[in-house]
């Protein structure tokens, strides 16, 4: 990874669920990503097909997709449920070119394939992402949601070049598995550092101190290359920024964290 900043913009910061957040409008979306791209937060995470469209939107309206990272995964738009938040789909050919018309763009910098127990399919799309990285229409290819399994089933010649999974203090779990990711040279990028946005509300404490400490116990992970957190509002930008450079968290707030955890 380059110097940018350890963070990474989460596509949920487009959309109106999955936050307890009012939604951000088109403004304040397009000043959240000026913040970014003006502090070296490069890497802007999409999910949801409805994240791309915004996004798509967004950097056509800033004329800055030249300075930003897109990430993007397979959840794609269903017929009759074009409003909804739907599951992943596996990779098929005709995948990409959707994205890339939903993004407004020729190219994607990191495609993420959602991690499964289904070996041959995730063979055929790895297999698949391979080929487009070699047509210059995907640049690197990582694996979602990754558990250590997935990691060992990988054949001797593929594309990974990082993984992804949720890591914050109330779900520490994918350690392990970034362990064994750093050892085979991949990139770790953490998810859902506050778990959810709704979490920090169940703490009952100051919500902007809470944020912060699950911010820096995550970000502080010399394992961790990113973390990817949603942010509503421009402000925040700044604020995790802050946060993140203050660096590990203090005896004291270790302490409270653990006591946090102990509820």
């Amino acid at each position: 990874m380059s110097m940018e900043s350890k963070l990474g913009l989460g596509g949920h910061s487009f959309i109106a669920e999955l936050g307890n957040d009012p939604h951000a409008s088109f403004e304040e979306q397009c000043a959240i990503v000026t913040a970014c791209l003006d502090n070296g937060i490069a890497l802007i995470d999409t999910t949801y097909y409805q994240e791309r469209v915004a996004l798509g939107h967004v950097l056509k309206e800033l004329d800055r997709r030249d300075e930003a990272r897109i990430m993007a995964w397979n959840f794609f738009k269903q017929p009759g449920r074009e409003n909804e938040l739907v599951g992943y789909t596996p990779y098929e050919e005709h995948h990409l070119d959707l994205m890339l018309d939903e993004l407004q763009t020729d190219e994607i910098d990191l495609l993420v394939i959602h991690a499964h127990d289904d070996t041959a399919k995730l063979l055929e799309e790895l297999a698949l992402a391979q080929d487009w990285v070699q047509a210059g229409k995907v640049k690197r290819v990582a694996l979602g949601m990754a558990q250590l399994g997935h990691l060992r089933q990988l054949p001797a010649v593929h594309p990974v070049s990082a993984v992804l999974a949720p890591y914050n203090a109330f779900h520490p779990e994918a350690k392990e598995m970034f362990k064994t990711a750093k050892a085979m040279g991949m990139d770790a990028i953490a998810l859902s550092p506050f778990v959810r946005g709704w979490k920090l509300d169940e703490i009952g404490a100051d919500k902007d101190a809470a944020a912060g400490i699950l911010l820096r116990w995550a970000a502080a992970e010399p394992l961790i290359d990113r973390v990817i957190v949603s942010m509503r509002k421009a402000e925040w930008v700044h604020a995790n920024l802050r946060s993140v450079g203050r660096g590990p968290l203090t005896e004291t707030e270790d302490a409270q964290l653990r006591e946090w955890l102990a509820r």
